[in-house]
């Protein structure tokens, strides 16, 4: 796991435009950043770090309202409070309602079997034969959102009312 260099470095922070400030100990907490977009991963267009405001129609939202936003096509990520980093990809809307929908049923999951956050994704990576460390649904595209949701289906029993509820979700996708 690594953490931003700069929540060790000796240099002031200085915090990208609209963001007030950054912080070193939230750098710290956030393993395994991923690179602020510049470049949208769907249609080439500039990506801006901006309030989410623009993205909710000039109302800001959460502790942290700020996200990366491509100028031609609105996908968009948000961001780690108090940091520059990004929460995961870029996404479009059905990403995002596949992301939403498998995390759902994710923590429907771990609530009924009283899993910690930590061994929750470990046994979701253990699972899905990937590394904890990259088992983050703000990482997942598409298939890897529905290859979660369908172990967490089967693991809610495919015939109670929740698993079926999610599965009718997906399809709609």
């Amino acid at each position: 796991m690594s953490i931003d260099p700069r929540a060790n470095s000796a240099e002031r922070l200085v915090a990208p435009a609209p963001l007030p400030h950054i912080s070193r100990r939230a750098l710290k907490r956030v393993k395994n950043p991923l690179p602020a977009p510049t470049i949208c991963r769907y249609c080439a267009g500039f990506v801006d770090l901006v309030s989410n405001a623009e993205i909710y129609n000039g109302r800001e939202y959460g502790d942290w309202p700020y996200a990366y936003l491509c100028e031609d096509c609105k996908a968009y990520v948000g961001v780690h409070p108090d940091t520059d980093i990004p929460l995961g990809t870029l996404a479009a809307a059905q990403l995002r309602k596949d992301r939403n929908t498998a995390k759902d049923a994710f923590h429907r999951v771990k609530e009924a079997r009283g899993f910690s956050r930590s061994l929750a994704y470990q046994w979701l990576a253990g699972k899905m034969g990937i590394e904890v460390g990259a088992c983050h649904f703000g990482w997942f595209e598409e298939d890897d959102c529905a290859r979660a949701l369908a172990i967490c289906i089967e693991d809610m029993g495919a015939n109670t009312g929740m698993a079926r509820a999610f599965s009718k979700a997906r399809q709609k996708a």
